[in-house]
């Protein structure tokens, strides 16, 4: 009687495992989400340097990135001007190169001519493209970032990161932005992983903060095997010169990065939910559009990891 039990059961479990294997194999049908293909902008005026502005278009998520499908995106026939409302002045801008945009070593970049960057001048951007006309303003802040210090936390090992320190000017609101770039390696600045943020818990006060490097494009990536390799990504090395760019920033250009910034540190979380990217650039007529238009007063400091002699 048990034994004819025990058969009946492992006839059941068998079938139940069969139905469950061939339900595994059963072709499911998925519906991709529509994509609405938004019009990016990303354009900045440096003090002592002219504008520099790249468009494209966005690309639907799970659709097949190739170096045509990539340069497909990347709109070359707009009419580009940036006006400096203090004084007037405007340019319409040309296609050209920059090495600061993987688009813009294409010469896929709108750049300018005569205009300037000046602390405390506000900069308008004018742009059509494809029958549509996006506007923007920003403004150059008037401080420029007041460095202590800066140095590397480990001078006798063979990789470090970098440490700053710098006082933040009291009573008024200031925001950061921070880049690096290691000579004959890098082709362009690249923003230090959390390197965005704004003076809030801070204010007149000195803040030492770590500066690690970051891939110069993220199509390009960075990859590793384990968490020592990507921690040695993150390290500067012996023997290398490092640039350093340290920015004043408006407060659109902070909020826009800084948010950026978050999704792109967190994003091996599988619960990290998509971020929002407040655009400071409209279409006139309500049309989707993102990116961000931006003043910066940099500066820039040399830094030399010098080799270390072995006995």
């Amino acid at each position: 009687m048990r034994r004819g039990l025990l058969i009946r059961k492992l006839v059941l479990w068998a079938s139940a495992a069969s139905c469950l294997l061939a339900a595994c194999e059963t072709p499911i049908p998925i519906t991709l989400p529509h994509h609405d293909q938004t019009t990016v902008i990303e354009g900045w005026i440096e003090n002592g340097a002219t504008a520099t502005v790249i468009i494209s278009l966005s690309r639907p998520y799970y659709s097949k990135t190739t170096t045509d499908s990539i340069l497909a995106c990347i709109q070359t026939e707009a009419k580009v001007i940036v006006t400096d409302s203090n004084t007037g002045e405007w340019e319409e801008l040309h296609l050209g190169n920059s090495s600061e945009h993987i688009y813009g070593r294409l010469g896929r970049a709108f750049i300018g001519d005569s205009i300037k960057g000046v602390p405390g001048h506000t900069y308008l951007l004018h742009i059509e493209n494809k029958g549509k006309i996006f506007e923007s303003s920003t403004y150059i802040p008037t401080s420029k970032v007041q460095i202590d210090s800066m140095y590397f936390n480990r001078p006798h090992s063979e990789e470090s990161f970098i440490r700053i320190l710098f006082t933040d000017p009291a009573d008024e609101f200031n925001c950061y932005r921070f880049f690096t770039k290691v000579k004959s390696e890098d082709p362009g600045f690249a923003q230090v992983g959390i390197g965005t943020f704004d003076d809030l818990t801070f204010n007149g006060k000195q803040l030492n903060f770590e500066l690690t490097r970051t891939p110069y494009s993220n199509i390009l990536g960075l990859y590793y095997n384990d968490m020592e390799e990507l921690k040695s990504s993150a390290m500067f090395k012996q023997g290398s010169t490092i640039y350093v760019k340290s920015s004043m920033v408006d407060e659109a250009t902070k909020t826009y990065w800084f948010a950026l910034q978050v999704d792109l540190t967190m994003g091996s979380n599988l619960f990290m939910a998509p971020g929002s990217y407040k655009t400071n650039i409209r279409e006139l007529e309500g049309g989707s559009v993102t990116g961000i238009w931006s003043g910066y007063n940099s500066r820039y400091d040399t830094l030399i990891f010098h080799k270390r002699s072995h006995h």
